[in-house]
């Protein structure tokens, strides 16, 4: 079984069990004709394949309205192809908002120093996109092992797209509501701790992101509650104490921001 998963063997439409032949090894089911790979080796092409849709407006309703049942169904849908775009687009906007527009904002309005950085930008999206590669086949087979629906690698990489650009939507609002905060604060010399408003605005980010991952994973993988809670909390901790900040910290160290910092002036 794991040799025919290495070697990126076409995957059961139904169940996600590898194909062995002209039958699939779990439920019995007859191969297609026409069997999409849906193994770790399909990435690239998936990747390359993918729709470059500019029509993000729905889908980002969509996600503010009902995030989790959006999630699945774009995920669950094969003539969804525009999720790395929709990602690619989410991700740079929340980026270029938090490093490059904000601080200019800033900068015009109360003349204070400008501390923009549209080198930071690309390191974080660097970053982001690495910690993905590193994450989610370790979070796949983790899922694989403990839920009760069997999915194709490409299918979860569909789901882990779209939910960091769920993240990404979350943070583009908290990165507003911080900014007209201190906008408010500042014209107004109100007495406002900036840093504890921040503080409590990231822990509610990340309590969105940790109820929404849980909800998803929870259908997506027929997982219990607790099954759920416990994966996300894993993943989580992985991501935001572990993997990001050590990508972080090598990136920071080989001076990477600096670096694109010289090359985009």
């Amino acid at each position: 079984m794991a040799e025919t998963e290495a070697a990126g063997s076409e995957f059961c439409v139904n169940c996600g069990t590898a194909l062995r032949g002209k039958f699939c090894s779990g439920c019995g089911a007859p191969a297609a004709v026409h069997q999409d790979k849906e193994g770790w080796s399909a990435l690239s092409s998936e990747f390359l394949s993918s729709r470059r849709d500019n029509s993000f407006f729905p889908v980002v309703v969509s996600f503010l309205i009902h995030p989790v049942d959006t999630i699945i169904r774009l995920t669950d849908d094969p003539n969804y192809r525009s999720h790395w775009a929709f990602l690619t687009a989410m991700v740079g906007f929340q980026l270029t908002l938090a490093y490059v527009i904000v601080p200019k904002m800033f900068a015009a309005l109360f003349n204070i120093p400008n501390t923009a950085s549209s080198a930071t930008v690309v390191t974080n999206e660097v970053v982001q996109y690495v910690g993905m590669a590193i994450l989610t086949p370790i979070q796949y087979y983790v899922c694989r092992a403990l839920g009760t629906l069997r999915r194709t690698p490409m299918s979860y990489v569909k789901l882990c797209v779209l939910s960091v650009s769920y993240g990404s939507i979350v943070s583009i609002i908290v990165t507003l509501i911080a900014f007209a905060t201190g906008f408010a604060a500042l014209k107004t010399q109100a007495d406002i701790d900036l840093s504890l408003v921040w503080q409590v605005l990231t822990l509610a980010t990340y309590a969105a992101v940790l109820v929404f991952v849980s909800a998803s994973h929870k259908i997506f993988w027929g997982m219990s509650w607790p099954i759920a809670i416990g994966v996300t909390l894993f993943v989580g901790g992985m991501s935001w104490l572990v993997v990001y900040p050590a990508l972080t910290a090598i990136a920071e160290r080989a001076d990477v921001a600096g670096t694109l910092g010289s090359v985009l002036g």
